[in-house]
């Protein structure tokens, strides 16, 4: 996406959120015209009023108050109604601008990230994406300052020179105007560079930040292979790289407010020499030149915040392009425009002529693969990494999508229906259990966030993580750390599992779900395992054989093919098949690679 499309892509996503809150927005522009215009431009106008009578001599030195009372009314009544309410007013209107803003942006961003493929996750640094996603929502903000406070006072501001004192010096006004435009479009022209360099510098903050979050998760890699000084090299060479963006946005940034000063100190200059040759040569009264001074000081000064103002709204933008670039990527896996009821309950899965390609490969793992599973069976997946045993429960859970051919559940191509529905009629427990940092009892309750604390246990003792989590201080209320670092990688199978029966679904896919676990705790999870397994269909991935002997059957494959299906019993047998030289060839009940 180039750049210029970036921007438009940004500015629309702030419009079309801060829309979504009229009651707070067209309140806020009407707010800040009265007090720009009141306080800017009107108490300098009574002033102005009050300096032309003193200079005619046109007051009563013996009744000032009979002289000035109306300026005088007036000014109070500008000055009590701006800076003590529509000022306090402008802040309040905001602040709850702002505030729901950045909230729906945050919520905008985090749906469309869990709805993105597990291919774009698994090629995405995490700590960079929490980043991106705080640049975004931070940016945000600096952009609506910078408009609502900077932009929008000074084009009122612009035209409210213009009016007031066109008529009366309109050669200076016109100067006025057309050197500020001058500004504006110099500006504007030499700040393309400076976005440019911004966003090149945001990518490699991202970059950064990625480099940190990968080191510290893991840290222990680090530590185990003595890589500090590695991976601080490496990490130097990220943070050098940043200060270089930096320096580069920094020059980009000198040139534009060399510039911009020169332009507003010109006119500075101009208003002090029209004034003083407006008085001798073209008697010009005080007021005027009281106007033209105190206009255009105000006009100089948000000028001159004006660059201030690009730098912060480039900045905003190069901190918002890429998540912008991100929110614009479509889902691989989309749901139906108008998804089916789901008609999933007995657990019939048929795999029909189904062809599938790794989107990193060129080579087609499964061609034409056909494979039924009747409702309540139990099936057990063999084979060598690489054969598609875990594609093929992928693509069952629709965490990739077949090219060809269909997968149904109960007759139902499960295209048809929404991935939340398919995958709330699936219990899947992966090979390496996925954690929150949060308590053990909400983890184990995730998938039924109701569950009282009484089934919770049951559910813990079932998994026989009870006997652990008994031992812990806070017991059920311990905090497992980031992808539950604090525990033991049997612990974490443990409590997935645990979790697992909790969610009563009338299919279970199981990879490796016990391939940490030591042989005896093994034994007693197995009859869990069973439990869960009871009334539903299964298909469990192992690489230890002894954990799927009793399954109803055992499906063999090789390359993405289909070689060997049968029992224990019957696949043993035949002593050439792969099943039984696998079977012969386990050390310690595992496949040997």
């Amino acid at each position: 996406m180039s750049d210029k499309n970036l921007t438009k892509h940004t500015i629309k996503l702030y419009l079309n959120h801060a829309l979504k809150y009229k009651v707070f927005l067209f309140p806020l522009i009407i707010s800040m015209l009265f007090t720009i215009l009141v306080r800017d431009y009107g108490q300098p106008y009574i002033q102005s009023l009050i300096l032309q009578k003193i200079s005619d001599g046109n007051y009563d030195v013996n009744n000032l108050w009979q002289s000035f009372n109306v300026e005088l009314v007036a000014y109070v009544i500008a000055v009590l109604s701006t800076d003590i309410a529509s000022w306090r007013l402008n802040i309040w209107l905001v602040w709850n601008l702002e505030m729901r803003v950045m909230r729906d942006i945050a919520i905008r961003v985090f749906k469309h990230l869990i709805n993105l493929d597990s291919d774009f996750h698994a090629n995405s640094f995490g700590g960079s994406l929490v980043s991106q996603t705080n640049k975004l929502v931070g940016s945000y903000i600096r952009f609506a300052d910078s408009i609502i406070f900077n932009l929008f006072t000074l084009t009122v501001g612009l035209i409210a020179t213009l009016l007031i004192l066109g008529p009366r010096v309109p050669l200076f006004a016109f100067s006025l105007v057309v050197l500020s435009i001058i500004f504006i479009i110099g500006n504007v022209y030499l700040s393309k560079p400076v976005r440019a360099a911004n966003i090149k510098q945001a990518n490699q903050e991202s970059k950064q930040t990625g480099q940190l979050a990968d080191s510290i998760a893991n840290i222990m890699a680090i530590k185990s292979f003595a890589k500090e000084d590695f991976e601080s090299k490496r990490y130097y060479r990220e943070a050098t790289k940043t200060k270089d963006a930096t320096h580069q946005s920094m020059v980009k940034t000198m040139y534009r407010e060399t510039f911009s000063s020169s332009i507003t100190s010109l006119i500075t200059i101009s208003a002090l020499i029209i004034a003083v040759v407006g008085t001798r040569y073209f008697g010009a009264d005080i007021a005027t030149l009281f106007l033209i001074v105190t206009y255009t000081t105000q006009i100089g000064i948000r000028l001159w915040d004006f660059q201030h103002v690009l730098r912060q709204v480039n900045r905003s933008l190069g901190d918002a392009s890429d998540m912008v670039r991100i929110l614009q990527i479509e889902p691989k896996i989309a749901d139906p425009q108008n998804p089916e009821k789901t008609a999933i309950n007995r657990g019939l899965i048929e795999f029909k002529d189904v062809d599938f390609t790794h989107s990193e490969n060129n080579e087609p793992l499964f061609q034409s693969l056909n494979l039924r599973i009747k409702p309540g069976e139990k099936i057990g997946l063999v084979g060598h990494s690489g054969s598609g045993k875990t594609s093929l429960t992928k693509l069952l859970l629709r965490f990739s999508d077949i090219d060809g051919g269909e997968i149904r559940i109960d007759g139902q191509d499960i295209r048809n229906i929404s991935q939340k529905e398919l995958r709330s009629h699936i219990t899947y427990v992966p090979q390496e259990p996925l954690l929150f940092h949060r308590s053990l009892s909400e983890n184990i309750a995730y998938a039924r966030p109701n569950a009282s604390s009484q089934e919770i246990e049951g559910i813990a003792k079932l998994a026989h993580a009870h006997e652990f989590i008994d031992k812990l201080p806070d017991k059920y209320n311990t905090l497992v750390g980031e992808r539950g670092v604090k525990l033991s990688g049997g612990q974490k199978q443990r409590v997935a599992i645990a979790r697992s029966l909790l969610k009563n679904s009338p299919i279970l896919v199981l990879d490796e779900a016990t391939s940490a676990l030591d042989s005896e705790s093994e034994i007693l999870i197995q009859e869990s395992l069973w439990k869960l397994m009871e009334n539903k269909t299964a298909i469990v991935i192992a690489h230890r054989l002894s954990t799927i002997q009793k399954m109803d059957r055992i499906i063999v494959l090789h390359e993405g093919k289909i070689i060997e299906e049968g029992t224990h019993k019957e696949l043993l047998k035949n002593n050439k098949g792969q099943y039984a030289k696998l079977w012969s060839h386990q050390t310690g009940g595992y496949i040997t690679e």
